[in-house]
């Protein structure tokens, strides 16, 4: 998978392709709420571990019943890259 930024083109397309997801400045974000700090806690470990396993490490925030999920590619400057339009994919089918 490719470290060269996205054109904002190819980010607009990939977003309409992933529901939720947001651009806020270099970063694709998208935050989801659970019934509890729980089973947010669990999302996020479910989480941590698909991005261990994809080599690409979203961060994580959990406030008590939310977790945001917030990716960026910092070999490619901090921008947004096919890594994190497929982590966002592969974290919306986790969670959703």
């Amino acid at each position: 998978m490719s470290d060269q930024p996205l054109t904002d083109a190819e980010i607009e397309l990939a977003l309409s392709e992933l529901p939720g997801w947001t651009l806020v400045g270099d970063r694709l974000e998208q935050t989801w709420t659970f019934g509890g700090h729980l089973q947010a806690l669990a999302a996020a470990t479910a989480v941590g571990f698909l991005n261990e396993q994809r080599g690409h490490h979203a961060d994580l925030t959990v406030n008590y019943d939310k977790l945001r999920v917030s990716t960026t590619t910092h070999s490619a400057g901090n921008k947004v890259s096919a890594k994190d339009t497929d982590l966002a994919r592969a974290v919306g089918e986790l969670l959703e």
